[in-house]
């Protein structure tokens, strides 16, 4: 017997024998020490044994996928085998608490989310979503399994990392890729939107966004969606088409001619003022574009040197909003302008974070504010589980929406599939908007009816807190009226957002 040919008898021996004691290359069988040894020495699935030996595990894989399926969120495919994912600094957040470690994780359907918490505003958006859920839960959860949720924090921190917001907003989505979800929701700036989605679009997840606006995003994702290849982005804002040109009308009619414009760079910013110019019809007097923040209080300068009566500044972060408000208050040259902010900065975080000397002269725009039954249950139930005021916060409807709409769309993938996927869930959620489907508010109680209706192979019309959500098929965007907002002061101590006529001249903000 030749040498080569011995090394394969004595190899056949060792992959049906495995337990008794024999050898192949430098790895005995009979005395491993890691996993790895096993690994390189019989091939992918082979562990050490708790006994010393190696042996061909139970819980061998060939994807991601097959791990997630088996054993839940966090269990990855690794060396052919199923292994524990490190959890994520920045996504340590759980419902339920500690979902990483529950022994019945795998009966868990799990979302991801994308948040800044490092913002009270973003804190309400996060807390929505997680209300969503909580309240499916309360209802039964989906066909025997529970929900649950992942939330990754996206903020620029050193006890994290050294990456800025959108690169954290990337690694994140892509650890949640890695975890298992299947969706995610959030994040909020259409920058970051259109990051994460390309950094996840391959793997099949989709990506909901409840406040990113810029219409290149429609751009970005299938632009030719069907019901059989339906896009995987997002989102239940409107795009800023729609903004951009009621700031100009609003601007138009009270007869502003010289216009300066600050604005960041990206998706959101460029686009919403390539609307907005186009609409007004007009040569801006001064066009400047920041890319960080530390840039805002130069760009404010620059425009108090120009001839504008009125300067327009486009943010899609809240801090930044800020920062601008409070550069215009201490720069004397802007003190004869008017301010003209975008939805991003109507909130409560700029109430209580800007100088509020310079309320007087700000309006902005936003989509029409939340109102109706399902808004106040959304309210109530806010207030119920986390306590406060959800309305002094922006997007926190669109965010509670944007979580029940993905486990609308898990319940349809969950009845139309094998597999609860983002292709499989962005099915369903072409059937949320029928005109000639069964009614179901986006609350607690309408959750088994809206389950019964995927069930039985019927589509839905949904009404949610943030409005009606009626997703155009060709685009699969939905639209919502614009509203003029302005700062007023409440006459007790604070201030608060007021809702105006386009082109209206409210009355001074004074108390009696």
């Amino acid at each position: 017997m030749t040498a080569n040919l011995g090394r394969a008898v004595a190899g056949a021996v060792c992959w049906i024998t495995l337990s008794a004691s024999c050898s192949l290359s430098t790895t005995d069988a009979s005395s491993c020490a890691t996993h790895e040894e096993c690994n390189s020495a019989f091939g992918a699935g082979y562990i050490c044994a708790d006994s010393g030996a190696c042996e061909l595990s139970a819980d061998t894989c060939e994807s991601h996928q097959d791990c997630y399926d088996r054993n839940g969120i966090g269990s990855v495919c690794g060396d052919g085998i199923c292994q524990p994912l490190e959890v994520h600094p920045r996504c340590q957040k759980t419902y339920p608490e500690g979902l990483f470690s529950r022994p019945d994780r795998a009966d868990y359907l799990v979302v991801g989310n994308l948040m800044d918490r490092s913002v009270s505003t973003h804190q309400a958006r996060e807390n929505s979503a997680e209300l969503a859920v909580r309240q499916a839960n309360a209802e039964g959860g989906l066909e025997g399994k529970q929900l649950g949720m992942v939330f990754c924090t996206i903020e620029e921190s050193i006890d994290f990392d050294t990456l800025g917001r959108m690169d954290a907003a990337v690694a994140s989505a892509e650890w949640l890729a890695d975890a298992g979800v299947p969706a995610i929701v959030g994040p909020a700036a259409s920058g970051d939107t259109g990051a994460v989605f390309e950094a996840v679009r391959a793997r099949g997840v989709l990506v909901m966004s409840p406040s990113a606006t810029s219409p290149a995003l429609t751009s970005q994702d299938n632009t030719a969606p069907t019901d059989a290849d339906p896009g995987l982005l997002w989102r239940t804002a409107p795009p800023d088409s729609l903004q951009g040109k009621v700031i100009a009308e609003d601007m138009l009619a009270r007869g502003i001619s010289q216009v300066a414009v600050i604005n960041e760079t990206g998706a959101y910013g460029d686009e919403l003022v390539r609307v907005f110019e186009e609409e007004l019809g007009l040569s801006l007097v001064q066009l400047v574009k920041y890319d960080d923040e530390a840039q805002i209080a130069d760009a404010v300068v620059t425009v108090g040197q120009s001839g504008a009566t009125e300067v327009l500044f486009v943010s899609s972060q809240t801090p930044h909003v800020v920062s601008f408000l409070n550069a215009v208050a201490a720069t004397s040259s802007l003190d004869d302008k008017n301010l003209f902010l975008s939805d991003a900065a109507a909130n409560g975080d700029v109430l209580s974070g800007a100088a509020d000397a310079v309320f007087s002269r700000v309006r902005g725009t936003r989509p029409s504010a939340a109102s109706g039954p399902v808004y106040s249950a959304f309210q109530a139930a806010y207030a119920a589980e986390f306590g406060g005021d959800v309305s002094v916060f922006s997007f926190t409807a669109h965010a509670y929406d944007a979580a029940w709409l993905v486990l609308y769309g898990m319940a349809y993938a969950s009845f139309s599939s094998d597999e609860i996927r983002g292709p499989t869930i962005a099915q369903g959620l072409r059937r949320v908007s029928d005109p000639a489907g069964e009614v179901v508010e986006l609350r607690a109680s309408q959750w088994r009816t809206a389950v019964q209706a995927f069930r039985s192979e019927s589509t839905l019309n949904v009404n949610g807190a943030s409005g009606t959500l009626d997703f155009d098929p060709a685009t699969e965007e939905t639209s919502a009226p614009i509203e003029v907002w302005r700062i007023s002061d409440d006459c007790a101590g604070g201030d608060e957002i007021e809702v105006i006529d386009l082109g209206a001249t409210p009355p001074p903000r004074t108390c009696p």
